[in-house]
């Protein structure tokens, strides 16, 4: 039986400093996207403006909490109805309405993340700076926030050790603290460099075994001299070759059970080059999931 997909949008920008990314979901299924994936349904999501309003130290919640609720329903629908969901953010935010879902449909024991991101994400409600809350999901997702960043009818509270961080060179000072409390396991972009690639994925693999893995994928792990359309352009980071056979690889495991590619934002992408590569990705993606039953 083939496998069947649901195109999940998550339609936010304001979860960090810089509008546009709201815009990608349209952007991809305008470039084809749905047929990579053969002919996937598509769920899409309206466009809330940022509020104007937030408490101290979580900037927009309001609009970033309503996008994450309604990404939890509309994810936990792909899956009840048996469908690989492919979410396209928006911010990376968006990742506690996803996770949110795949905790309470798999349970979060069972669950392992791998998140390809240039930041670690994980800051909490007390220890970010700046109160955007795409560099609060993860702490969220391991239960380290307050409760106004709960999306579901409970905490996630993910297991630590199932989070593995790859490709990290935008980490802030207090998050070395929050990786190490949570007990997840982050491999930098400078690690990758020194110990090689092959040699990373040869401890993230084995930890994934008996899981339902969930890949995260923010375009900002690049490096800006192959893809520049995203909100962070930090220099050192991974090649589209490098991300794309992480991706490969863990996808090749067969445990995956959903896919997000997130911050892609086609404000910044007026010649369509960065869409071009993405696409590519996207179709590897595609590719691999489509030759798992």
């Amino acid at each position: 039986m083939e496998r069947s997909f649901a195109l999940v949008e998550a339609a936010v920008s304001c979860g960090s400093p810089t509008r546009g990314s709201e815009g990608a979901f349209d952007a991809l299924v305008g470039a084809g996207l749905p047929g990579l994936f053969g002919g996937a349904s598509l769920m899409p999501m309206d466009k809330l403006g940022p509020c104007a309003v937030w408490p101290k130290g979580l900037r927009h919640l309001d609009t970033v909490m309503e996008v994450c609720r309604r990404l939890r329903t509309n994810t936990l629908e792909a899956l009840e109805h048996g469908k690989y969901p492919i979410v396209i953010g928006g911010d990376h935010s968006c990742a506690m309405g996803s996770l949110a879902a795949l905790g309470e449909f798999y349970g979060p024991e069972h669950l392992a993340v791998v998140y390809v991101d240039a930041h670690t994400d994980i800051n909490t409600d007390r220890t970010s700076e700046s109160g955007y809350i795409h560099g609060m999901d993860l702490a969220a997702a391991c239960g380290l926030c307050g409760p106004e960043l709960d999306v579901g009818r409970n905490k996630v509270n993910l297991l630590g050790n199932s989070l593995h961080i790859i490709g990290a060179r935008s980490i802030d000072p207090p998050e070395f603290g929050v990786v190490e409390q949570a007990g997840a396991h982050l491999h930098t972009a400078q690690e990758v460099r020194e110990q090689g690639l092959e040699a990373v994925l040869g401890q993230i693999l084995p930890a994934l075994e008996g899981k339902h893995v969930h890949i995260s994928f923010d375009v900002d792990v690049l490096d800006p001299s192959e893809f520049t359309a995203t909100g962070y352009n930090i220099p050192g980071g991974l090649t589209a070759a490098e991300v794309e056979r992480v991706l490969s690889a863990v996808l090749d495991t067969g445990l995956t059970c959903s896919f997000e590619c997130v911050e892609y934002n086609p404000a910044m992408d007026p010649s369509g080059k960065d869409l071009n590569t993405l696409m590519g990705l996207l179709h590897t993606v595609a590719g691999r999931l489509k030759k798992i039953r």
